[in-house]
């Protein structure tokens, strides 16, 4: 009873302590046309990873749509057929003008994704634990790996309004985990061969790719995005 009561007194001095401020929206450094619709194009690939630009390109609209009207992929896709745009070619000052006024949108976001790096390296063997088995002395033996992955891509907004490039940044991302595996007990004096130590693998790769992507998206989306402060009410 007495730690409920404690807790609920507390509860009440953060609220006494919060009810004096509000937190308030700061708009955007980048202003998106004047309007709050967008499209996102296509990011070309200049890497030897055939999906990366659209992982790129999906994370684009996934961040943006927490503030933006985003046009579906599909409806994107229409328009630059409708114009004769292949992926790749960027619309010029006229054609970002009749995008704006087919898709309806406010800003045109376009880009290019030209690097993408994933070394995925391991340690020697090393002793860890040493351990007692049918009364000989021995050690277990570990291998450290870390997966490391950097995308890197320039991203560009144009502004359907006049057909002008109002936003381009070129955005890196980097993501890196560490895992380790158990080799095995081996004897006093003795230690891994060639064969008792496991080959590099890449299934972390996905997860620290994503981590990348994220990263290199936040830095290309920060001025486009708005930001929240706390003021003081009097």
């Amino acid at each position: 009873m007495k730690r409920r009561l404690g807790f609920l007194v507390l509860v009440a001095l953060l609220l006494v302590g919060c009810a004096g401020y509000e937190r308030e929206m700061v708009p955007p450094k980048v202003t998106v046309g004047g309007g709050n619709t967008v499209a996102v194009l296509f990011l070309d690939n200049f890497t030897g990873d055939y999906a990366l630009s659209h992982e790129v390109e999906q994370q684009i609209m996934k961040t943006l749509s927490e503030y933006y009207r985003v046009i579906s992929p599909e409806e994107a896709e229409w328009a630059l057929v409708r114009l004769g745009l292949l992926r790749g070619q960027s619309p010029n000052r006229d054609e970002a003008i009749r995008l704006g006024q087919m898709l309806g949108v406010d800003a045109v976001v376009m880009g290019e994704v030209s690097g993408y790096f994933a070394p995925v390296t391991q340690t020697q063997p090393y002793p860890t634990k040493e351990r007692i088995e049918r009364g000989v002395k021995g050690y277990d033996w570990e291998i450290d790996q870390n997966t490391r992955v950097m995308v890197s891509f320039t991203g560009r907004v144009m502004d359907t309004r006049g057909g002008n490039v109002i936003h381009r940044v070129r955005a890196e991302g980097e993501g890196s985990t560490n895992s380790k595996k158990t080799i095995g007990w081996f004897r006093d004096g003795d230690k891994p061969g060639f064969w008792n130590t496991p080959a590099p693998h890449k299934n972390d790769v996905p997860y620290v790719r994503q981590s990348a992507i994220r990263q290199a998206v936040s830095q290309f989306t920060q001025d486009l995005m708005p930001t929240y402060e706390w003021h003081k009410v009097d």
